[in-house]
């Protein structure tokens, strides 16, 4: 039996910048902080394979 993650179940879009990394405060472009300038955020299963990961390493 295998099972097949794929990238969509461990990360979504930003919805805070939409993807874009950046957001614009008072006219200017800052680092989205809710993604950390990545644009995506791990979701619920990300998250538990990367601390997995990490414990293990």
């Amino acid at each position: 039996m295998s099972n097949v993650i794929s990238t969509d179940d461990l990360e979504l879009s930003c919805p805070n910048c939409d993807g874009k990394k950046i957001i614009i405060v008072n006219g200017s472009e800052e680092k989205c902080q809710k993604c950390e300038g990545k644009g995506v955020i791990l979701t619920a299963l990300g998250q538990t394979l990367l601390h997995f990961i990490k414990k293990h390493m």
